[in-house]
Order: structure tokens, then C-alpha cells, then sequence
């Protein structure tokens, strides 16, 4: 058993059953070890939630700055509506990114402050990278303006992946997308 293989399906059941409903026993029971072999690489429940959060925080900070830094003079609508259209994909192809996303907003109460410093990291890097791609672009409001209103809408449409699945996010998406763009660029 590696390290690794043990992350991997602590994503998973995790993922899929948030920190209260998921349990070690579980995880063990699905790489075919015993409970307390995992107390060979992680103390405790908590310690192994917390490092797997910390891989998905970088997982996912990785896919928005190589998205946000890659052809920045590329115009709104080819970069952003896309990159939106991609987040939703990511919760369904990657456990880490569903993990991420469900802890962003189901945060365990006793993990809530560590996890709320590393949440906030990972929203003042994304504001800092929006703003810094709109800057470039002719907007009419400040690129810090529109960085923010963008987080916000990031912010709904993750909301809405976790509570209301693909065809809610898709209305929420398409009509807060032709608002949000008409609103910065006319």
C-alpha cells in the first residue's frame, strides 16, 4: 500500500460522503488494508482530511493559473466561458476537484478555521489572477471590479454543481454569463 493509493481513495469517500459520513474504516476496507495501517502515514482523521485538502487546494490552483496565464490576450467570452463550462466537467472527471469543492462549502465545523485560511488563500489567488487578466482586456469597469463580480459568479455555479447537478448549473451558467459579460463590455 502506498501513501498515494490511500490519498486517493480518502478523495473518494470523502468526495462522495463529506467528513462526517466518511470514515477510515471505509477507506481502508476499499485499498484492502486494515484501519490501522493508515496510522502509519496520517495520526488521525483529521490530519489525513487536511492533507488531502492541501493536494486539492494545489490541484486546483494549478488548473486556474495555467488556465488564467495561458493566452491572456485572448478575448473574454473565448477564455471565460469556457473556463466555467470546464469547472463543471472537473467536479464529474476528478475526485480531487469534487473533494475541493465540497469542502469549500461543507466544511467540517471543527476543521473551519484551518480550512477557512486555505479556502481564502485559494480565493485571493483567484481574485489577484482575474484581475490581472482583465487588466489587459477593454473593459468598462476596473479590472478589480470585474475580478470580484466574476468570483461570484464561480462562487454560485460551484454552489450550484454540488446542490442542484447539471441542468440547473447549465440555466444558472448561461443566463448569469450573458449578464455578467454585457455588463462588463457595454
Amino acid at each position: 500500500m502506498t501513501k498515494a493509493k490511500l490519498m486517493h481513495a480518502a478523495f473518494h469517500n470523502f468526495g462522495k460522503h463529506g467528513y462526517n459520513g466518511g470514515s477510515l474504516a471505509q477507506i481502508a476496507d476499499e485499498i484492502g488494508i486494515k484501519k490501522q495501517s493508515i496510522y502509519t502515514y496520517f495520526k488521525s482523521k483529521d490530519d489525513l482530511y487536511l492533507a488531502i485538502f492541501e493536494e486539492a487546494l494545489q490541484f486546483e490552483l494549478a488548473f486556474m493559473k495555467a488556465s488564467m496565464t495561458s493566452n491572456v490576450q485572448q478575448p473574454i467570452e473565448q477564455k471565460l466561458l469556457p473556463l466555467l463550462q470546464q469547472v463543471e466537467q472537473r467536479m464529474e472527471q476528478y475526485v480531487e476537484t469534487k473533494f475541493f469543492i465540497r469542502t469549500l462549502y461543507l466544511t467540517p465545523q471543527h476543521l473551519e478555521q484551518t480550512l477557512n485560511k486555505q479556502a481564502y488563500y485559494y480565493l485571493d489567488y483567484l481574485e489577484q489572477l482575474f484581475k490581472d487578466y482583465f487588466s489587459t482586456q477593454h473593459i468598462k469597469v476596473s479590472a478589480e471590479d470585474a475580478a470580484i463580480s466574476f468570483l461570484a459568479l464561480l462562487d454560485s455555479l460551484y454552489v450550484e454543481m454540488l446542490y442542484g447537478g447539471n441542468e440547473r448549473f447549465l440555466k444558472r451558467l448561461q443566463a448569469s454569463w450573458k449578464i455578467f459579460y454585457k455588463g462588463i463590455t457595454n
